[in-house]
């Protein structure tokens, strides 16, 4: 009775992709520097958004005095400051409404979140590399598959991907700039997507806070004491829920777009 040949062994552990000896491929860079970053946006416009805010009455009597050149000057430090990751967008967009009123906050807004996602998108591919993290990402399967498929295979759903994302006020806007950049989104779609998405949620924070301004309030804190609390109250609770339902629009169309086409890879 001849003995049965032996069976290679098998070195790929249960539910692992690589052999047990498989070389271990080195971090990159690009993922330090969007580590670094990651904890810089995470924290710091939360926290000076709120300093702008109490600004209202000195920026409104220096901006104010000349609309025009008031609003180049603001469009400009929009940009550099979010740009940069020192301020989240909801808070320049609310003091711009204050200041020069929809009509002319809104299009310096736009400019300014232009601008910022320009500087942002470079300063993101500065730190994370030429490549950005998709060579690091693409080491799994079925991440390369999702990435190659969201941000390389189809230019229309990359656009509306990137609208959604900015769409969503649940969505930092520094962050953003940092995911987009360093996953491979090309710079042309990212920039159309954003022009887009954020058009919205911007004109709403800039019509609620001109109509909080035409109340007469030198500034939000002003306007809660003038207004009394219940008024105050109204007021916040018409901008969250006007927030809110733009952003569960785009979380169920983001959902509707993320989803499969094809099995999933197993």
């Amino acid at each position: 009775m001849s003995a049965e040949p032996l069976q290679p062994v098998d070195a790929t552990p249960s539910g692992s992709g690589a052999p047990l000896d498989a070389p271990v491929v080195p971090t990159p860079p690009g993922v330090f520097g969007a580590g670094i970053l990651l904890a810089i946006w995470s924290i710091l416009p939360a926290l000076l958004g709120f300093v702008l805010l109490a600004e209202i009455e000195p920026l409104t009597q220096w901006l104010g005095r000349d609309p025009i050149q008031g609003a180049v000057i603001f469009a400009v430090a929009y940009a550099v400051c979010c740009g940069t990751g020192l301020l989240p967008t909801y808070a320049p967009s609310f003091v711009g409404g204050w200041i020069f009123g929809p009509w002319v906050a809104f299009p310096a807004c736009v400019v300014g979140y232009i601008g910022g996602s320009t500087i942002g998108f470079a300063i993101s591919k500065l730190f994370t590399g030429r490549n950005g993290v998709q060579g690091w990402i693409d080491q799994w399967p079925k991440a390369a598959v999702i990435r190659r498929a969201l941000v390389e295979e189809r230019p229309r759903r990359t656009f509306l991907l990137v609208a959604l994302l900015r769409l969503s006020p649940s969505c930092p806007f520094s962050l953003t700039n940092l995911a987009m950049a360093s996953s491979g989104v090309p710079f042309y779609l990212f920039l159309a997507g954003t022009i887009v998405g954020m058009a919205p949620r911007t004109l709403v924070a800039t019509m609620i806070s001109h109509w909080a301004a035409e109340q007469g309030s030198k500034d939000l804190v002003a306007l809660s004491t003038d207004q009394g609390i219940v008024a105050f109250a109204i007021g916040l609770a018409v901008l969250l829920i006007s927030l809110l339902i733009i952003g569960h629009i785009a979380k169920v169309a983001l959902s509707k777009t993320m989803r499969p086409e094809s099995p999933v890879i197993r």
